[in-house]
């Protein structure tokens, strides 16, 4: 093979591998932004933690964030939340960076959300799209309120698949699960 050849081919190759990580890109944008009313995806970030680290892969400009599916989590879920949420969200990740179990990480920020050390909103909302893949997920908005439970704001604690209900009752990640169609 002739050295040109040879540098023709390496060139295309190296090209081709680039514009494949641009496509995964353009795709993980294009699928984070799914989990959002259409009116909204316009301008949102897309964005996700590596380790405890963010990393952005478009700024937006309405104060939403998707977060794009986890390749190494079974089935498909992206999530969209308002900046509210992004000390959390960033908290969240943090801890788990450290090697701490879910349950402990939740524990830990409740009880610096308890102590005013992080900002939590009085209400906010998420929107998600999950399901065992891309082609069978299903959108659900999530309402945070902080501390509530079903008698104090008419929801029931059942969990419902047609209807909202309200999960985690009392805590501060009380929040209605309103299932999408």
């Amino acid at each position: 093979m002739s050295l040109l050849r040879a540098l023709v081919l390496s060139v295309l190759f190296v090209s081709s591998l680039a514009l494949a990580q641009l496509d995964t890109g353009d795709k993980l944008i294009e699928e984070s932004l799914l989990a959002l009313p259409e009116h909204m995806r316009d301008g949102a970030t897309v964005a996700y933690f590596d380790e405890d680290k963010r990393v952005v892969l478009r700024e937006g400009s309405n104060g939403i964030t998707c977060q794009p599916d986890d390749p190494d989590t079974p089935g498909f879920a992206v999530w969209c939340y308002p900046q509210s949420h992004a000390a959390y969200t960033k908290r969240w990740y943090e801890l788990a960076a450290e090697g701490r179990e879910r349950a402990e990480v939740d524990e830990m920020i409740t009880a610096e959300i308890e102590d005013n050390k992080l900002e939590w909103p009085a209400v906010a909302v998420n929107y998600n799209l999950r399901g065992p893949s891309l082609d069978t997920a299903v959108p659900l908005t999530v309402v945070y309120v902080p501390f509530s439970t079903g008698e104090s704001i008419g929801v029931t604690e059942e969990r419902q698949f047609n209807r909202p209900w309200l999960m985690l009752a009392g805590t501060a990640f009380a929040h209605i699960m309103i299932p999408g169609q």
